[in-house]
């Protein structure tokens, strides 16, 4: 009885061209993937694909008045009040009627 079996399971290993008692199965093509699994996947590439540009849009925002013109305004403006603010004070400077500030304490 054992040499039957033994003979027939080498039959079958001899027929599916295999050394192992099991049958062949193809490999890959009967695998389930997880719902979870597709889902992390993903979430995972939204992640990193949004973190790169979310980074510069963030940047751009808080730096907004400076690509708007906004920063150059205000530098020209100050600019123009130093400017302003050191002819005053060489024109007070060159003029003979020099007015002295007594400061009281």
């Amino acid at each position: 009885m054992a040499d039957m079996l033994n003979q027939n399971l080498n039959n079958n290993a001899v027929k599916s061209g295999s050394n192992n008692l099991r049958p062949s199965k193809p490999f890959g093509l009967n695998v389930r993937v997880p719902e979870r699994t597709i889902q992390q996947i993903t979430e995972s590439v939204k992640t990193n694909a949004t973190s790169s540009v979310s980074g510069i849009f963030r940047y751009l925002e808080k730096n907004e008045n400076v690509f708007d013109g906004t920063v150059a305004r205000q530098l020209d403006d100050l600019f123009i009040q130093d400017f302003n603010t050191k002819q005053i004070l060489k024109n007070a400077e060159t003029t003979e009627n020099k007015a002295s500030f007594v400061m009281d304490m």
